[in-house]
């Protein structure tokens, strides 16, 4: 957890106490000398902590504006009444893939330098970036079924503890009060990146579409890296795992299998709110054990999809899989149901390559390096519910 998470958190729990505190108040004597001294204790707290949370914010902005490489400003197109993104010309395309096959010259660095940072990485065109994000999508399950935003600094999002009430009025009566409850979550950058060998003779074949090609393997790993933060990642260096967030439904008797019964009450531990559009997520020897689930009729419980590429489903709920899920075993958190979409994805900023010429060049290769800034988090922990095992 982030130091300023953590205050922002103090700081809430703080206010609550001050807001019990008011409400026990005697309304027709005041507040008694215990109470007002209370009172001044916790309102001196209150602001120093709103002055160190003040202060954190401002250096991490400061921090994210010295460590972020924005996109280049878009620029007016010729001969028209219309501007566009210098990345998205086939110029810079071109002269992109000219340096990923032969490196940088002088007439290519020109051409290049509105995506160029200091340390020598190079802003990808926007064409090969969003075939880049397809092969992520295409290599993991989270992309696919959660909230995927785009930010351009530390973005501190609401997490929704209670929503609070309505309630029905005689005519002429007084409203009833209550609070929405927020926490917050900050969505941080947090950086992902490899490298990559390239042989000469490879950069040299004309016949293979080379940038395609490095955007599918950096696509695959990046993905699977990223699958296994969003789903079970610790918060630290990374992003903040669904698992990790999400709250227990149920706790299965056994520590090797689970039954109709437990998922059925897996299911209802999810408020109703959030099971529209809710879908399972488990890993694929879970999704074998589903399979063999039937109704207390001996009815399959499990349903094929009949259209390729739709998952299949449970109980009319769709099942996603992903390797990153824990498998069935003692007191691990075996699958999660509920709504997805309350899960948001960040990706900051562009994502940079470099061509590396010199670090692999006594084995005649060519190193890529890439790095993209992303993190995650569960805004409602309630909208998803795990099953753990006993």
């Amino acid at each position: 957890m982030s130091k300023l998470l953590d205050l922002q958190q103090k700081r809430g729990q703080l206010a609550a106490s001050m807001r019990t505190l008011v409400d026990s108040v005697d309304a027709a004597k005041g507040m008694t000398t215990d109470q007002e001294s209370q009172w001044k204790t916790m309102n001196d707290d209150l602001n120093a902590l709103d002055k160190q949370v003040e202060q954190l914010e401002k250096m991490e902005q400061i921090e994210a504006r010295l460590g972020e490489v924005p996109e280049p400003a878009r620029r007016p197109e010729p001969n028209a009444n219309a501007t566009k993104n210098p990345l998205e010309t086939d110029e810079y395309r071109n002269n992109y893939e000219q340096y990923i096959r032969g490196g940088m010259t002088p007439e290519i660095r020109g051409a290049l330098t509105v995506g160029t940072e200091e340390k020598g990485g190079i802003l990808v065109p926007i064409e090969w970036r969003k075939e880049l994000i397809e092969s992520l999508t295409d290599a993991v399950v989270m992309r696919n079924i959660c909230t995927v935003i785009s930010t351009s600094s530390t973005t501190t999002l609401p997490l929704l503890a209670d929503y609070g009430s309505a309630g029905w009025l005689d005519e002429g009566a007084p409203y009833p009060e209550s609070d929405i409850e927020f926490g917050s979550g900050v969505l941080e950058a947090w950086k992902l990146g490899r490298i990559i060998k390239v042989s000469e003779e490879l950069l040299e074949d004309n016949q293979i579409n080379l940038a395609s090609e490095i955007a599918r393997i950096f696509g695959l790993t990046f993905g699977i890296a990223e699958d296994e933060g969003f789903i079970v990642g610790n918060g630290t260096k990374k992003a903040t795992g669904v698992l990790e967030t999400a709250e227990i439904g149920k706790v299965a008797a056994s520590a090797t299998a689970f039954t109709y019964q437990e998922i059925i009450d897996l299911i209802y531990s999810v408020r109703a709110v959030h099971r529209k559009g809710a879908s399972f997520l488990m890993g694929d020897s879970t999704t074998g054990m589903m399979r063999k689930l039937t109704s207390t009729e001996g009815v399959p419980l499990w349903q094929p999809s009949l259209q390729a590429g739709e998952p299949d489903t449970f109980l009319g709920y769709k099942i996603h899989t992903s390797e990153a899920v824990p498998n069935v075993a003692t007191g691990n958190k075996s699958m999660a149901f509920g709504n997805f979409k309350q899960y948001r994805i960040a990706d900051r900023g562009g994502i940079m390559m470099q061509r590396l010429d010199e670090k692999y060049a006594d084995s005649g290769h060519v190193g890529f390096r890439m790095r993209k800034r992303v993190d995650g988090k569960l805004l409602i922990p309630e909208a998803i519910k795990t099953l753990q095992q006993g």
